[in-house]
């Protein structure tokens, strides 16, 4: 069969035309349908938002949440420079922490370890629920229940709203508000894990409250509130794994609300808690580190019962009543069993030397 070259020729740019024009019909369509994507890579589906309901949790944190500060301070250390503890160099460290408003004309109640060893009081500074910082005096602490209150010239503070601690439930909500490690404020939850826990921390003994909610360093001095947003307690330990390989998690503690009620008072009052015996000394709560028995009198107060007896800075005391003391755990625990005006038979040793002394307790003035 003979072939028409110019034939052939015709038919294949005709064929070309029509798969040019149906590709392009086609990617027309296709744009049409699709118009917009190919501006865009990211598609949204617009969905209607379904949870508008508050929640319980919503509710408390909205009550709460504004009602707790931020609290940043200057304090005293002492950092170890060699191998032995009694090689210490003094120095100075930033303590954050948190802090609840209980009034709102801008009292604060926080932990006493917060403030503790502070500098000067100018270094306060409380960051509060507006953004703005306030500098802030100290009113009066408790290193036993580990508790005191700072003043910052304010008004109109959204203030807590204290609930009776023993009629807490095992198991009820517990929603923990402060600022871990420093951070700013935020929120976790849990539970009231135990009631009336007794626990030491830095040689004290307290009953408590247990939950998991996760608290952290910083935390120290925050609310821990109930569904209701209403405080529970204020935070104020966790339990440490820093010397086991045991992880530890959702343990931590809270001072009751009507602890805390009751040591306010107190130091809204009188600055510090009446009614407390005291010896009129100051001793070392590490001191095994010192001494292979007893407890460390590290100063003689001016005045106090123990300067009037004849006690000294250094003496090591042994026993109190005939009932042997080995840590400053156990002097706590015997002054709290005595009454103000109560005398008190002090055994000591001094330069080896066993001695004897009659102290008069005292109200202590700060405790």
């Amino acid at each position: 069969m003979k072939v028409n070259l110019k034939n052939i020729i015709i038919i294949f740019l005709v064929a070309l035309l029509g798969s040019g024009l149906g590709t392009f019909g086609v990617m027309s369509l296709y744009n049409k349908e699709h118009k917009g994507i190919s501006e865009s890579s990211v598609v949204v589906n617009e969905v209607a938002y379904t949870n508008i309901e508050k929640s319980d949790y919503t509710k408390a944190i909205e009550k709460a949440y504004n009602t707790v500060v931020e609290i940043k301070c200057q304090v005293r250390t002492t950092a170890s420079s060699g191998f032995f503890f009694f090689d210490q160099t003094p120095s100075t460290s930033i303590s954050s922490g948190s802090g609840v408003f209980f009034s709102s004309d801008g009292y604060i109640v926080t932990n006493e370890h917060v403030i503790n060893g502070l500098v000067d009081e100018s270094t306060i500074e409380v960051k509060a629920f507006n953004g703005q910082t306030y500098p802030a005096k100290v009113i009066g602490y408790d290193t036993k229940t580990d508790l005191a209150v700072l003043k910052i010239e304010a008004e109109n503070m959204p203030y807590a709203s204290f609930v009776d601690s023993s009629q807490l439930m095992l198991g009820q909500d517990a929603i923990a508000i402060g600022n871990p490690l420093g951070l700013g404020i935020s929120v976790s939850n849990g539970i009231v894990s135990a009631l009336e826990k007794e626990i030491a921390i830095n040689n004290v003994y307290m009953t408590v409250i247990q939950t998991n909610a996760a608290v952290n360093a910083g935390n120290s001095g925050g609310g821990l509130f109930d569904i209701n947003g209403n405080l529970i307690g204020i935070v104020n330990a966790k339990k440490s794994s820093s010397f086991t390989e045991t992880s530890v998690e959702g343990m931590g503690y809270a001072i009751p609300a009507n602890t805390v009620t009751r040591i306010i008072e107190e130091i809204m009052t009188n600055g510090y808690v009446k009614d407390r015996a005291t010896l009129g000394i100051e001793v070392a709560t590490n001191s095994a580190y010192y001494t292979s028995e007893g407890v460390l009198v590290t100063k003689v107060a001016e005045g106090g019962g123990a300067e009037k007896a004849g006690m000294q800075a250094n003496d090591i005391i042994t026993a109190i009543d005939g009932v042997k003391v080995s840590s400053y755990a156990d002097l706590v625990k015997e002054l709290e069993s005595k009454s103000v005006g109560d005398v008190s038979k002090v055994s000591v040793l001094r330069d080896g030397q066993e001695m004897e002394f009659d102290i008069t307790l005292q109200d202590a003035t700060r405790s």
